[in-house]
C-alpha cells in the first residue's frame, strides 16, 4: 500500500477553463491521508487497524479522485452561465460514476458495518 499515491488528483484543461478536484475535498483526503499515517506510525493494534483501513481506502480513493471529484469542478463555472462544447467530455465521468454507485455504495456501507 503507497499512501503517497492517494495524492493523485484529475486535473482535465478546457480550453482555457482548468477544471479541478475542489480545493475542500483535496484538503479533507489529505487530513484522512495524514490521520491514517499517524495512527499507522503508532503501531499496535491501532496502527494495525489503520492499515486495514487505507488498504480497504485505498481503491475507494483513486476512484473517486478518477472520475467522481473532477465534475465537481465545474460547478463554479456552470454557476457563473460559463458553458463550453468541451465540458460534455466530463460526461464520460459522470456516466462511469453512474455505473459503479451501487457498488460504491455497497461497499461504503459495508466499511461503516466493520
Amino acid at each position: 500500500m503507497t499512501i503517497k499515491a492517494f495524492f493523485m488528483y484529475s486535473n482535465l484543461l478546457f480550453i482555457d477553463m482548468e477544471i479541478n478536484i475542489p480545493q475542500s475535498l483535496k484538503i479533507e483526503h489529505e487530513e484522512l491521508h495524514n490521520e491514517l499515517r499517524k495512527a499507522i506510525k503508532y503501531g499496535g493494534k491501532l496502527g494495525d487497524a489503520a492499515k486495514a483501513v487505507a488498504n480497504v481506502l485505498h481503491d475507494h480513493f483513486i476512484k473517486e479522485e478518477e472520475y467522481a471529484l473532477p465534475p465537481l469542478g465545474l460547478l463554479s463555472f456552470l454557476s457563473q452561465g460559463k458553458f463550453t462544447s468541451e465540458m460534455k467530455e466530463i460526461v464520460t465521468m459522470t456516466d462511469k460514476l453512474k455505473l459503479t454507485y451501487q457498488t460504491w455504495l455497497k461497499n461504503t456501507n459495508r466499511l461503516l458495518r466493520n
